[in-house]
This record gives C-alpha cells, structure tokens and sequence, in this order.
C-alpha cells in the first residue's frame, strides 16, 4: 500500500490540484426554442444570439432575486456571448419555408458568471429544486374557505402562470389534504389565523417544507401573510395584493401568481451566496485506503460553492486541503454531509473521512 500511496503522492505534487468549477445543472439552460421569418437576410447567427439572451434571461431569473434579474435584462449581447461556455442545436426546422426554428443547449461558464455577478454587486441564490406542502386559507369578509369554493387551493396546482424553463420549476407543490380537524380549528381561530400553532394542522403532520397562505379579501381590501418553513428557515411575511374592481376573476389569478413568486423569492432570499466574500479553510483528510483523495476531488468538482482547493501537506496518514467557498460554512458543512463526508471539529480544525 505505501509504494503505490506515494505514487499518489507524487502526482499530487506535481499536478497542484485546482478545480475549474464544477459542471452543475443550474448553469445549464436546456431546450431553448427561439424562431424568425424567413427572408434573403436571414443569420443564423442572429438566432443563435437570440437564443443566448433568452438563456440568459432563463438564467438569471432562476439564480437570482427579482431585482437583481431584472437589472440585467438589457445586458448586451457581446457580454452574454462572453458568458456562454458552449451550446448545442439540437433541433433545427424550417415551417412552410417562412419560418426558421432553432431549439438550443446552452452552458454558461462559472468562473465568468461569478466574475460576472462579483463585478455588478450581485449575489446569487444557491438553491436545489424543492417539494412543498401548501395550505392556503381564503378569508372573505368573515367567511373561511379552506377547500371548496377557495380559489387558490382548487387553482394553484394548474395555474396558467406556468411557463417552460422558468423559475417556477424551483418548487414542487402539493396541496395540504382535505381534514375535517383542520376545518375546525382554523375556523376556531379565524381571528388570529396569524398565530396558529403549526404542529395542531392534522394535514402538515410530518411536512418539512411547507406555506401557509391565509389570505384576506375584505371591505375591497386584499392583503395575504405568507408563513413558510423551508430547510428548517422560517420566514413569515405580509404582502398587499392588488384589486381589479369589477374583475374578481382577474384580481385572484394575479395574486395567485403574486403569492408564488413570493414564495420563490422567499426561498432564494434565504439561500443568498455573497461572492464578493470568499472564505478559507483547511481540512485534513485521513487516509484509509489508496483511492480516498481521488473520491474526495471527485465531491469537491460537484460542489458549486469550492472556488478551488489545493493539497498543501501529505504524509501517509492524512492530507491536507486548502479549500475557497463562496456562502457561509454551515452551507458548505451541509453540502459535504449530503457527500456522505465524515465530518469531525476538533478545536476549530476539521477532519475529515471519505466514506
């Protein structure tokens, strides 16, 4: 074992390990489907650019918070292309010779998108794809509607906001079940449905990701107190919701689109990674069998939050790995544990086993 340990060895040393950032799914933006007329001036290039700005648009709205997305929608396309690592046309047609088609793979590069983000101010939100339980509770005048006749629960899983490729696809819902003990006691409490005890909603028993929606239409006035706990994060907010009189069907679908982005927005906020601020720590590795260094590279290059990592001591008993993340470290502390890492903190130093 020692003989082909140093072998390692030797070939760590030589080959200072850095990661490129990682491949990760998030900088990926899929099936982008752009189109144009036809005519003699035609350029296809024009497409292909078309289709980097949509995928940029696609992107930043998912990776980042409202207002910030919204800051570089009128990014130029010199500076986009300048962001695109690679693309590929996966589709190409052509209908009744007046339209042309062009459906594209695209892969922004993750050092520029930082240096990208760095530069604007930006921080951008590291969050996974989710499933959440919601229960939204209608409040009209004094009426509570928590399944029949409440438009949000009958509405929110086949809404018409949905649109392909959007930030929408962060959060999977599902509907809190039909309960007759919930209908009593959020009807009990209707007066300060702000206050509920969680853990007394038969429907949530057990729910690590949910959102209560209690949500007032009352005297013309439409306002709602979103409660969620996401991650174990729990954030409450109240927002105002507009009112189209004479449109009540109009007034609800807004807010139903209203009240998702909100809940996206929610999820982003608390997920915030500020590139501005990287941070170093050592980690010690101890070494049990030959290939344990390899597996932890191969967990380091999956994790978008290592900037890079280089070995700064070896010894046949352990290594010792310099790591830049970006975010806070409980997050980086997470990420590893999800990896299956061994995870042992002894006097602020990390040791560290691959399983």
């Amino acid at each position: 074992m020692n003989f082909f340990f140093y072998i390692l060895c030797i070939i760590v040393f030589l080959f200072k390990t850095q990661t490129v950032f990682s491949e990760n799914s998030v900088y990926d933006v899929n099936n982008v489907e752009v189109s144009s007329k036809i005519n003699n001036n035609l350029d296809k290039k024009k497409l292909i650019q078309s289709s980097f700005q949509k995928a940029f648009i696609i992107f930043v709205n998912k990776t980042l918070l409202k207002k910030d997305a919204m800051s570089l929608y009128k990014t130029k396309i010199s500076s986009i292309e300048d962001l695109v690592f690679s693309y590929q046309i996966v589709e190409e047609e052509k209908k009744n010779n007046r339209e042309q088609i062009i459906v594209t793979n695209i892969k922004f590069d993750q050092k520029k998108i930082t240096n990208f983000f760095a530069l604007k101010g930006i921080s951008y939100a590291d969050v996974e794809n989710i499933s959440l339980t919601l229960l939204p509770i209608f409040i009209k005048n004094r009426d509570v509607f928590m399944y029949a006749d409440n438009f949000f629960y009958n509405n929110w899983l086949n809404s018409k906001d949905e649109k392909k490729n959007s930030d929408d696809t962060l959060i999977s819902y599902s509907l809190g079940l039909e309960d007759i003990e919930d209908l009593r006691y959020i009807n009990l409490n209707k007066d300060n449905l702000e206050s509920i005890d969680v853990k007394k909603i038969t429907s949530l028993n057990n729910i690590k990701n949910y959102a209560i929606l209690i949500i007032y239409f009352t005297e013309g006035k439409f306002r709602a107190y979103i409660k969620t706990n996401i991650k174990n994060k729990e954030v409450d907010k109240n927002i105002e919701l507009k009112v189209y009189p004479n449109n009540e069907i109009r007034t609800y679908e807004e807010a139903l689109v209203t009240l998702k982005d909100e809940i996206i927005q929610i999820w982003k906020s608390q997920n915030l990674i500020d590139i501005r601020t990287p941070s170093f720590l050592d980690l010690f590795l101890n070494v049990k069998k030959i290939d344990d260094y390899l597996k932890l590279r191969s967990i380091f290059d999956s994790i978008d939050l290592i900037e890079y990592y280089s070995v700064s001591m070896m010894t046949s008993e352990y290594v010792k790995i310099r790591l830049k993340y970006k975010g806070k470290l409980n997050k980086l502390n997470n990420k590893l544990l999800e990896k299956k890492i061994k995870i042992k903190i002894v006097n602020n130093i990390w040791k560290i086993k691959v399983n």
